[in-house]
């Protein structure tokens, strides 16, 4: 639903341009392929059936052997990994991030060193996780 676009200063948007932009140019480019969640569905809804999220886990692999993933990147990775293999600290973690980003100043999160944020609002932080929803509507 929200595929299109040039989100990314490229010329071609969405999956297809996150796979060909690296190829032109691989350092200027090397974020493209991170910026999915590698769900599948562009692979779903594309109409000549191209196998676009195995070709953006292709594309970060290459990345990582040419050494373009920076160190930001590889450790927000580790840290990720480490926290979705234990399911406590992932639920304590969720817990904390909404009391802690309910309380937050909007300058905190999006101020001029936060690029990410310069382009982007976060949506409202809800005050249930969807597991506390599900259990309460049972």
């Amino acid at each position: 639903r929200r595929g299109g676009g040039h989100s990314y200063q490229t010329t071609i948007p969405g999956p297809i341009g996150s796979i060909l932009a690296p190829m032109r140019e691989a350092e200027k480019n090397s974020t493209l392929p991170y910026a999915c969640s590698l769900c599948g569905s562009c692979t779903d809804v594309c109409p000549v059936k191209i196998d676009l999220h195995h070709e953006l886990y292709t594309w970060r692999e290459e990345l990582v052997k040419l050494k373009l993933l920076p160190l930001s990147k590889r450790v927000s990775m580790k840290i990720g990994s480490w926290v979705l293999q234990h399911p406590l600290i992932y639920q304590w973690g969720g817990k904390l991030g909404r009391m802690i980003g309910r309380l937050l100043p909007n300058f905190i999160i999006n101020n001029r060193w936060n690029s990410w944020g310069r382009q982007r609002d976060l949506p409202p932080i809800p005050k249930k996780s969807f597991r506390e929803l599900y259990r309460d509507k049972k």
